[in-house]
């Protein structure tokens, strides 16, 4: 679509108009610019392509809570409870949980307005700073691989870039001696894993998620640049495209005579390719914007519905009673954290619900329901043993059964029946994002046919044929560019002779 048919090819290149006088099929300014902004932002949008191949099977590098806790060594109850002095009452806990750390437990706690807390609950003393002796023990038990290790300070790396890190920094990276050469990063602050890599998975995701979402580190780490870059080039993308679209049609010839396209070689295969796929490459890299959520047009508001199901946020003192009764039944447990419901605090261990008072409290469907009609007016409530259209696995899993609440107003929300706590808040914005992003950008419209090998060979055939297309028009119009570039140096050099 990038070059313009010459006048002594204007028969062969051009649609036919009557007379045989060939008539301008397209702005010749547009062609231009469709030509040099295909060089300059083809390359990215063919790197999308290539890379978006890799993402199917391969998944940014990340520690989920679930995976953390797994490897978690039990709960030592004869080391535990001494709380100290350090937090007196009153103070508002947003979250706080119970977990080894090194063979010492130790209180993990939030306060209201987002401070974190470390207390060694074998001492009672605060923990401010995490030994490089402390992280390599945990990374050994983290990565079942306890022959060694080598350990550095970190504050940001390609792997810990973006902001969800950001309360964990600074990092030990611990780099275990097993084959595969494992980086485990443990927070110096609270002693948490929060990430892993292996040389397979860091090589593999510089093929895929870092060209693919422009995740170098020196642009990653200005959040509001790096969003600035990526909104801006969507953009660009999508003029691209759409030009590209106008340019295949207007030039596309089904009823004037045997060829369907004016061009010949290479730009054929351009323009046919381009515009059987034209559509289908709108459609990612308009969703690809929609992800970043331009100017926050798709943002959500603030959704009480947490607060709601909790019913407030409870003191230190009545988390420190609660904890102190939940350990003098020394369930056998990797984490004990608290869970607030309905203005009452629980606590969850091993796999069962405490009340305040260290009694197995288990939630009931009649708990759920009622806690689900203090959300707001109800459309509908029930429990789910498979995801929806909102709430599903793809790449990450998600906890099944739920208790899911539709409100009159369509928000949806989902809670887990084992705890109480909230899954999912879908508002109508989150919705919208669903569609616009998720569904249009993973093709994931269809039921049934949204994952899996038969959805993933689909994807690579149609990113196979999106990167042909693209592919050609950079190739041409960079020959294209060379050649008019080539014509001007050598006119420059002729007046000066």
């Amino acid at each position: 679509m990038s070059p313009t048919p010459t006048a002594s090819r204007a028969q062969a290149d051009g649609p036919h108009q009557q007379g045989g006088v060939r008539k301008a099929w397209a702005p010749r300014w547009l062609v231009i610019l469709h030509r040099y902004v295909g060089v300059a932002v083809g390359v990215l949008m063919l790197l999308w392509c290539l890379s978006g191949v890799v993402m199917l099977f391969v998944h940014y590098p990340d520690v989920s809570r679930d995976e953390r806790l797994a490897k978690l060594a039990p709960i030592d109850w004869s080391r535990c409870c001494t709380f100290g002095n350090s937090l007196q009452p009153p103070l508002v806990v947003s979250a706080a949980a119970v977990e080894d750390l090194a063979g010492s437990p130790v209180l993990r706690l939030r306060l209201a307005g987002g401070e974190r807390r470390l207390i060694d609950l074998a001492t009672g003393r605060p923990i401010h700073h995490v030994s490089k002796e402390t992280a390599l023990a945990t990374a050994q038990a983290f990565g079942g691989f306890p022959g060694g290790g080598s350990v550095k300070s970190v504050v940001r790396d390609q792997w810990t870039v973006n902001g969800e890190f950001n309360r964990g920094r600074p990092f030990w990276r611990v780099r275990l001696a097993d084959p595969e050469a494992t980086d485990v990063y443990v927070s110096q602050s609270g002693g948490e894993v929060m990430q892993r890599t292996t040389a397979s998975s860091r090589v593999l995701n510089w093929l895929g998620a870092v060209p693919h979402w422009l995740y170098p580190t020196i642009l990653r780490q200005d959040t509001k640049l790096w969003s600035q870059v990526v909104i801006w080039t969507s953009l660009v993308g999508i003029f691209l495209t759409l030009t590209g679209l106008y340019l295949g049609v207007v030039a596309w010839r089904p009823f004037h005579d045997k060829r369907l396209s004016p061009f010949r070689g290479l730009m054929t295969w351009h323009h046919l390719v381009g515009l059987s796929t034209g559509v289908l490459t709108l459609t990612w890299v308009f969703s690809g914007l929609v992800s970043m959520n331009p100017w926050g047009f798709l943002e959500s508001p603030e959704n009480p519905a947490i607060e709601r199901l909790a019913g407030g946020a409870p003191t230190f003192g009545d988390v420190q009673m609660a904890l102190v009764a939940v350990a003098e039944r020394h369930p056998v447990a990797a984490q004990v954290r608290i869970a607030p419901f309905e203005g009452e605090l629980f606590v969850l261990a091993g796999g069962r619900r405490y009340d305040a008072r260290g009694r197995l409290a288990p939630l009931t469907a009649r708990d759920l329901a009622r806690a689900g009609k203090s959300l707001g007016p109800v459309a509908g409530q029930g429990l789910i043993t498979a995801g929806d259209a909102y709430y599903f696995a793809h790449h990450e899993p998600v906890t099944l059964p739920a208790w899911r609440v539709v409100r009159k107003d369509g928000t949806r929300v989902y809670v887990d029946p084992a705890t109480g706590e909230p899954l999912a808040v879908i508002d109508r914005a989150a919705q919208q994002y669903r569609w616009l992003h998720k569904g249009l950008h993973r093709l994931d419209i269809i039921p049934g046919f949204d994952r899996g090998w038969g959805w993933s060979l689909a994807m690579v055939l149609l990113l196979a044929a999106v990167t042909a297309g693209v592919g050609a028009g950079v190739w041409l119009g960079w020959r294209r560019i060379v050649s008019d570039v080539g014509q001007l140096c050598a006119r420059i050099l002729g007046s000066r002779r």
